[in-house]
């Protein structure tokens, strides 16, 4: 793979070529005839700044569009014969009858041709210095860079359709709504579609609805494993093929969502000049298996800052979460996005803290609900700036509510990758958010359970939790990203001023733990554990009986504390000295 960094192109100035004023007539009809485009700023950051009201676009966005537009334009020429490209310098074995797009030789090939031939230099510019094609390639931007922008501004310029691939129903629908916005019509091709709904996508992607036909076209991977709607969207003909959060090619596609590795497959039946592989995660490893399933290890790599500098980490150690959760929920601003691992888990949560906080603004989310409580539940979140949703993962992948100003994960994610997405659903309109983990015991026993490949890819969350070093440095480590500075510079530590290592509030140890014992130190052989519940449970509101219970047996069972046995203690808990023990209140 060949890696074009984001770094050192701010100054950027490889543009892509401006379209005929057909491909965009909304955009480009003028009544003065005096206009044309050589006199306006570029067709991209027209189409950006007219149609989604983004007056500037990042360098990064402008190196994929340039990339996509590029290998498009070239791929038209070569099939027209025009003059970039003569027949004798294109190789047209891998060519689609509806497409009619050429598959490129390498550079080393085209070279051979003589250096003469402009054509063949002009199309050898569309590779790397390994011989891989451009318009093959993978791009890695933070959470709300502006991922959307890199495909749907180019489908605006090309003349036949953009395919976008989604992993989640949730996400399909939130595009949906946000393409629709944008005073477009897309095709949404997706399981559950009765007959009459599918004829009516057909009709909208051939244009046969009497307006013209779609430019932008959402699936995910399984309904492109029906051949009869792969081979309609193949007669229309694709330009390009995006496929978004791509991490999910390693992380799903060998083990439960096996479509993922047929999109090879779709590649190569619609045969378009580009493809794009979208996510805001992935390290070495995912990198590698996305570039293999995709474009058999050859890829064109574009990689962005991945830190969100708006956003601050946080961990919270705890032996019991409910409190731990109330607390910081209490503390933290709205709106607020809480991530569980289970189904379960996020309706027992909400309940919970609906039921505590005696609080209505608090609503559940995850992949078991019916298509309209979703949307339901979406349309509820998106217009409340009060609300706090429980979910899965099912709704944080790509859904985009921009003023989410907290994240917290009451179980851990089960990658950094995965915990990275999650986190970056907060602060995405630019401002201030704060990411918080919960962090036990019981996680750290989880992550030794696995099995070893999973199990490596996860202990980055207990680095991340226990390690004592800057939370947003482990993270960018495991992406594979140097910082530009590091964080220790001789004796002097370089604070990032975005976590609480760096910010020097953190507690590297699970503060319940340390203030129940520092109680029982206090009162050594004094109560029972009932009895201690009983003392204190008055005094800690957002405690139940059962979390005390819990932690009591936990740290019996770890030896921590221990029942005396003397006849005249019999039963009372003490515990051992360590250091200055003070009474703290919990």
């Amino acid at each position: 793979m060949y890696t074009t960094e984001y770094e050192g192109l701010l100054n950027l100035e490889h543009e892509a070529a401006l379209p005929d004023t057909e491909a965009c007539p909304l955009i480009f009809e003028s009544d003065n005839p005096d206009y044309s485009l050589e006199k306006t700023a570029d067709a991209v950051a027209v189409c950006a700044r007219t149609v989604f009201g983004i007056s500037t676009l990042y360098p990064w966005q402008r190196l994929a569009i340039a990339n996509i537009l590029d290998a498009v334009h070239a791929a038209e020429a070569a099939s027209q014969g025009a003059d970039m490209a003569s027949p004798a310098t294109c190789a047209t074995a891998k060519q689609h009858t509806a497409n009619s797009y050429a598959v490129f030789q390498p550079p080393d090939i085209l070279d051979q041709r003589g250096d003469s031939d402009t054509a063949s230099r002009d199309l050898s510019e569309l590779y790397d210095e390994d011989g891989v094609l451009r318009g093959r390639q993978i791009i890695l931007l933070p959470t709300g860079a502006g991922k959307s922008l890199c495909f749907q501004v180019p489908a605006l310029l090309l003349d036949k359709p953009t395919l976008i691939i989604y992993p989640l129903l949730a996400l399909m629908s939130d595009q949906m709504r946000r393409i629709c916005e944008a005073n477009l019509e897309p095709v949404i091709f997706r399981g559950g579609q009765s007959a009459e709904e599918r004829e009516a996508q057909y009709a909208r992607l051939e244009g046969s609805d009497g307006k013209a036909p779609a430019q932008l076209i959402i699936a995910n991977p399984e309904i492109l494993t029906q051949e009869a709607v792969l081979s309609r969207i193949a007669k229309r003909g694709i330009a390009h093929l995006a496929i978004d959060e791509a991490h999910c090619v390693s992380e799903w596609g060998d083990s439960f969502r096996p479509a993922y590795l047929t999109l090879k497959h779709v590649i190569d039946t619609l045969n378009p000049p580009a493809v794009t592989a979208f996510t805001a995660t992935a390290g070495t490893q995912v990198l590698q298996r996305i570039s293999e399933v995709l474009f058999d290890g050859q890829a064109h790599v574009v990689r962005g800052e991945s830190d969100r500098t708006n956003i601050s980490y946080y961990v919270r150690q705890c032996r019991v979460k409910p409190p731990a959760l109330l607390q910081e929920v209490q503390q933290r601003q709205r709106p607020m996005v809480i991530f569980c691992a289970t189904r379960n888990g996020t309706e027992q949560t909400a309940a919970f803290l609906r039921y505590t906080l005696h609080d209505t603004d608090i609503r559940f989310y995850h992949a078991g609900l019916q298509r309209d409580e979703k949307t339901e539940v979406e349309q509820w979140f998106h217009g409340h700036d009060r609300a706090i949703l429980v979910t899965t993962c099912a709704w944080g992948m790509g859904v985009d509510k921009k003023n989410v100003r907290t994240v917290i994960h009451l179980n851990a994610s089960p990658t950094a990758e995965a915990y990275i997405q999650e986190a970056g659903r907060g602060g995405r309109d630019g401002s201030p958010s704060q990411a918080v983990l919960l962090w036990s015991v019981e996680d750290k026993k989880r992550i030794a359970q696995l099995p070893e490949k999973q199990r490596k890819r996860a202990e980055v969350l207990a680095v991340f939790a226990e390690s004592g070093r800057c939370r947003r440095e482990v993270l960018l480590e495991a992406l594979g990203e140097k910082r530009a500075v590091p964080l220790h510079a001789g004796d002097e530590s370089i604070a990032c001023s975005g976590c609480d290592i760096c910010q020097g509030t953190a507690q590297l140890y699970p503060q319940d733990e340390q203030k129940l014992i520092s109680f029982i130190s206090r009162h050594k052989r004094q109560y029972t554990g009932m009895q201690l519940i009983q003392v204190l449970l008055p005094y800690m509101p957002l405690w139940r009986a059962g979390d005390l219970s819990k932690l009591i047996t936990q740290l019996l069972a770890e030896h921590k504390i221990r029942p005396a046995q003397t006849l005249l203690w019999k039963g009372a808990l003490t515990c051992e000295e360590k250091g200055d023990n003070k009474m703290i209140s919990l």
